[in-house]
């Protein structure tokens, strides 16, 4: 699976992944964002579900006796 990533952004970024001293400087903190980015958007977006509100049918038209109006 590495292979095929570092194989993968060889040919995108047409430098040799594999070879640290080929590669620019912020290269791998800039896939580390996008990747970073990426992972956390699929969690929030699937992982995380938010509870529903229950909406009242019919709201009540009776005065609520905790509130003093």
């Amino acid at each position: 699976m590495i292979d095929f990533i570092l194989d993968f952004f060889s040919t995108m970024f047409q430098i040799n992944m594999r070879d640290h001293h080929d590669m620019p400087f912020a290269m791998p903190l800039m896939l580390a964002i996008i990747g970073g980015g990426l992972v956390g958007y699929v969690f929030v977006r699937f992982a995380i579900k938010e509870p529903f509100l229950e909406k009242d049918p019919k709201p009540s038209l009776e005065k609520d006796p905790t509130i003093h109006y």
